[in-house]
């Protein structure tokens, strides 16, 4: 056992060493301000949601500076909270300023490297956690292969050394799992369940009805006080999310916890793609329509916004009404989007099931290019027209089809060896993950779902390993 531990432990610290590594190496080679083609200048790591995150973080950070109560820093959490509140601690303990020049909004370079460290320090000591919890229930050589698949699988991997979401997402996720797979559940230990389920959630809002099925899970397979740590767990889960709540009454005199995010997404990226097919028109059309929506919508609920003269020839879309309001009436604005999402979805219902079948098709494929791609072009509608992209599918379909193959021979593992309880645990999860985002087609969704493949993966392993030796033993 002392020489398993051992050799988990020389895994892990490999693993952070290489994280570590890649690390440096995108700092020095990505680090950078740069012009495109076209004359827009960008940050090659710092862009899109990940330059979201950090210019709110430099942004609270000023705030606290400036002696603003916590709870009354930040803007309107138009998407992930904790993301940004985690880079405002890093630049407010090590003293950083985001940008070099506030007026041309440049980004400051050789500030990041120990941010970058930091996220793979707590996602290796969160799979230290991980093996030392699971060790004790699951066969050593399949905690291996858990463990090796954790540290080393590069579609993972690769996100540890960039400025997404992602990283800080997959440790909290290994914590659940740790706390779930726990041989022995107190009352402490669902009370920790509840906070991480709720952290979870402010990492990436769509986790946050995570906390259901998961209830469904412990209800069926808890033996006894199932009620009693059921309503542990919820108060643990109910304490965190009220912080939230809480900042954005003080903030902004309502309380919510949801995010606009989370309600208007699905207009944003799914209504206006099948639409567009459908009644073959272009984005700006179908923006006009909707615009036209959001005005009449406006004034019949006598909100007030900027008035825009209705002739100009670039009429403005509905998110441009957006901008404009204030944040109690976005609320309502938001909660209004999501109400006309429903109806399109109501009235052409076998549209948006073709479309969204399609898409969950192409979600599953691994895609260890994503920060590679990511760092070498301006954006991903970029990337998606060039040859690079092309000529790397054959090989991501190839990895894909090894580790799923893998996987498949680990869930004939689980099978076998009737251990249904966590089986049932890592299926629910998986399903969770997939389905909330299989529409919208982004292979970087999918991420969550791979954390849950390391058991299968770590049970395909065995299998694998087992069934060689039993073939040269006969």
């Amino acid at each position: 056992m002392v020489k398993d531990n051992k050799i988990v432990i020389y895994i892990i610290s490999l693993g952070f060493l290489l994280s570590a590594v890649i690390s440096i190496n995108n700092i020095i080679k990505y680090d950078k301000n740069i012009t495109s083609n076209n004359g827009i200048a960008y940050h090659q790591m710092i862009k899109a949601d990940a330059y979201r995150y950090l210019s709110h973080g430099n942004e609270i950070k000023e705030q606290l500076n400036e002696g603003v109560n916590f709870f009354k820093t930040g803007r309107e959490h138009y998407t992930k909270y904790l993301p940004p509140r985690i880079m405002a601690a890093y630049y407010y303990i090590f003293d950083k300023n985001m940008f070099s020049d506030l007026d041309t909004k440049k980004i400051q370079t050789g500030i990041h490297l120990p941010y970058l460290l930091f996220q793979s320090l707590i996602y290796y000591l969160a799979i230290i956690f991980l093996y030392f919890t699971i060790s004790k229930k699951i066969n050593k050589t399949i905690c291996i292969g858990i463990i090796f698949f954790l540290c080393f699988e590069p579609t993972i991997l690769q996100y540890h050394s960039s400025f997404w979401s992602e990283s800080i997402f997959f440790t909290i996720q290994i914590f659940i799992i740790s706390c779930v797979l726990k041989t022995k559940q107190t009352n402490f230990n669902f009370f920790i369940i509840g906070i991480l389920l709720a952290t979870l959630s402010l990492q990436k809002e769509y986790s946050i009805f995570y906390i259901a099925p998961l209830s469904i899970y412990f209800f069926i397979t808890l033996a006894n006080s199932k009620f009693k740590k059921l309503i542990i767990m919820f108060i643990g889960f109910f304490l965190i999310q009220s912080i939230l709540g809480y900042n954005n009454y003080k903030r902004s005199g309502e309380f919510y916890i949801m995010t606009a995010d989370s309600k208007i997404n699905l207009h944003i990226d799914l209504v206006k793609k099948v639409i567009k097919k459908k009644f073959e028109i272009s984005g700006k059309e179908f923006n006009f329509i909707e615009g036209e929506a959001t005005y009449e919508w406006l004034e019949k609920n006598s909100i007030v916004f900027n008035k825009i003269d209705l002739n100009k020839k670039d009429y403005p879309g509905f998110m441009e009404y957006r901008s404009v309001l204030n944040e109690k009436d976005k609320i309502k604005f938001d909660n209004f989007i999501r109400s006309r999402t429903i109806e399109y979805i109501v009235k052409y219902p076998g549209d948006f099931i073709k479309y969204v079948i399609n898409r969950s098709f192409h979600i599953v494929l691994l895609n260890p290019f994503h920060i590679y791609s990511d760092n070498n072009f301006m954006s991903g509608e970029v990337y998606y027209d060039t040859e690079t992209h092309k000529k790397l599918i054959p090989y991501r379909i190839f990895y894909t089809l090894i580790i799923y193959s893998i996987c498949l021979f680990g869930l004939i593992n689980f099978y076998k060896k009737k251990e249904y309880k966590d089986l049932i645990y890592l299926i629910i999860s998986i399903f969770y993950f997939y389905s909330l985002v299989s529409w919208h087609g982004n292979t970087r969704y999918f991420m969550p779902v791979v954390i849950y493949l390391s058991f299968f993966f770590g049970y395909g392993i065995h299998y694998i390993l087992k069934s060689k030796k039993n073939l040269f033993n006969t």
